[in-house]
């Protein structure tokens, strides 16, 4: 894992699969999880197929910088844009998870002309629950809620395992649940800076603040965009990914049967990457 220094003396910690010659695809990661959310494989897969694989970690994940005050959405949106700019490639492909779905949209709508493509997995587009209705999307529902939030990991691994596992079992869907897959992931939580292993309150934080002049922006992209959703994602419903293919012109959609908003099943992940691969490449 390398580090680098962006802005704010803020240092993000990355690494990277590929040549650097090639088509960038920065892998954004979402609320506390940090850069091997994406799994080895998976990156190994797509830079197979002449892209230069670039996975980081935002501040407050892996081994980036902490900081204990909060902050917006923007904040990690220029993080994520000065992070790209120091890579110099031409053509760059954004694919993002859940939080990282919402930023590649803001991304795209910020900064038109300058990504060649966006993949968005498992997010919407808007937080406000009155916008959210007019559009046709759903909220995740109190049950989810309460039952995620009897998990409160305490910094001990051993002792939060049988939670957390609870917890990724739950946001898995009815695909098949790699045990393997969720504890090597648990476990990598639990490196670097204690605050990792703890609930993400900074990213929550910077959640709330993502602009409701959004879905009107959204409208107005030109950016090839993809929507990647699992039909059974109840932290974020799949009708808000549909909402938001509906919101760019230039768009499709992908549902996963059987998906949830977390992905332990390495077959899906293989189906994952072939989306990426065929969107990316329809857009150099």
């Amino acid at each position: 894992m390398k580090l680098i220094n962006i802005r704010n003396s803020i240092q993000l910690s990355f690494d990277t699969f590929g040549e650097e010659h090639n088509p960038l695809v920065l892998l954004i990661p979402g609320a506390g999880a940090p850069a091997n959310f994406w799994p080895d494989d998976f990156c190994r897969d797509i830079a197979t197929t002449e892209k230069f694989v670039v996975r980081f970690s935002h501040r407050d994940t892996g081994n980036s910088t902490h900081l204990d005050e909060q902050y917006s959405i923007d904040e990690l949106l220029q993080d994520m844009v000065a992070f790209v700019d120091e890579f110099a490639n031409t053509v760059v492909h954004l694919v993002g998870h859940s939080m990282g779905g919402y930023l590649a949209q803001m991304a795209m709508c910020t900064f038109p002309g300058k990504f060649a493509s966006v993949t968005s997995i498992s997010a919407g587009s808007v937080v406000s629950p009155e916008i959210a209705s007019e559009l046709g999307m759903s909220s995740v529902s109190q049950e989810t809620w309460q039952t995620l939030m009897t998990n409160q990991p305490e910094g001990n691994f051993e002792q939060d395992l049988p939670g957390l596992l609870e917890s990724c079992r739950f946001l898995n869907g009815t695909r098949p649940f790699d045990e393997s897959m969720a504890i090597g992931y648990t476990r990598r939580l639990y490196t670097g800076d204690p605050r990792n292993a703890q609930v993400a309150v900074n990213h929550i934080h910077a959640m709330s603040t993502v602009p409701n002049t959004l879905p009107e922006q959204l409208r107005n992209s030109q950016c090839p965009f993809l929507v990647i959703h699992g039909t059974e994602d109840l932290l974020v419903p799949l009708d808000n990914g549909e909402a938001s293919a509906r919101l760019v012109p230039n768009s499709n959609i992908i549902r996963l049967e059987g998906a949830g908003h977390m992905f332990f099943d390495r077959a899906l992940w293989d189906e994952i990457s072939t989306c990426i691969v065929f969107h990316t490449n329809n857009h150099i």
